[in-house]
């Protein structure tokens, strides 16, 4: 979807390098704002309210290894290990069909996983820790990142 291969992103980039930086940078002001809270630009204002056991789907331009750009609907899940430590995060990237585009417009009142029922949905149990996935007629593509290795 992206066209790099594993090798070229693996413990080297985070969702936010492959995303339109000026978007990424909105986010997290408005998050800022609607939680109180100073986020900063990057792979944090991607991941933050994921962290805090937030439902998080949101719209984000990604940008292809060769430059291009396509609007994708993103569902952010934190990832946790027995003891309820976060160990990483799993983003699903779902492209948007460009005859949906127009539609698919989210405002703050309706979320835009209330409008498509061609995105990916994630549901994680917060008791048992495991999730369904359930998607439309194609296979979604996403990437998962994880903290640096410290």
């Amino acid at each position: 979807m992206l066209g790099y291969t594993a090798t070229e992103v693996m413990n080297k980039i985070t969702p936010a390098d492959i995303s339109d930086p000026q978007e990424v940078i909105a986010r997290a002001k408005t998050l800022s704002v609607e939680l109180g809270t100073e986020i900063t630009p990057g792979f944090e204002a991607l991941v933050f309210k994921a962290s805090r056991g937030i439902e998080d789907i949101y719209e984000l331009t990604y940008i292809r290894k060769d430059g291009t750009r396509f609007p994708a609907v993103v569902s952010v899940t934190a990832l946790r290990d027995a003891q309820d430590a976060i160990i990483g995060y799993l983003l699903i990237g779902t492209t948007i069909p460009r005859e949906n585009r127009r539609k698919r417009r989210c405002s703050r009142r309706e979320p835009c996983r209330a409008r498509s029922s061609t995105a990916p949905i994630f549901r994680a149990s917060p008791l048992t820790r495991r999730g369904s996935f359930r998607s439309s007629t194609s296979a979604p593509s996403g990437c998962s990142a994880t903290p640096p290795p410290r």
